[in-house]
């Protein structure tokens, strides 16, 4: 992607439980489209929720399942925000080094 100026830009996509089902007539839509057209996606995953489209991994990012390290006092659903926004990830860029292969 360039920037109109020479340099080039990098776009991450962070999901935290992401709903990943379009309506009821496209289950499939997250798992199709969500990291498609970023350089690099992640994924802070919860598997053990009541809500539905959201406990399975996505195939086009790098997924951080964080269901076992949740305290029993959050909802399933809530912890990867929680997780995501106590663990000073927040923000920050995925280094080159750090990346995980994925699929395109």
């Amino acid at each position: 992607i360039g920037d109109g100026g020479g340099g080039d830009l990098h776009c991450q996509l962070t999901l935290l439980d992401p709903f990943a089902q379009r309506g009821v007539l496209d289950p499939g839509y997250g798992d199709r489209e969500f990291g498609r057209t970023a350089d690099y996606a992640q994924m802070f995953l919860n598997t053990d929720d009541p809500v539905p489209s959201t406990n399975a991994p996505l195939k086009r990012c790098a997924v951080l399942d964080v269901t076992n390290l949740r305290p029993p006092e959050v909802f399933g659903h809530d912890w990867p925000l929680a997780y995501y926004a106590r663990s000073g990830k927040a923000g920050r860029i995925v280094e080159e080094g750090d990346r995980r292969e994925r699929v395109r």
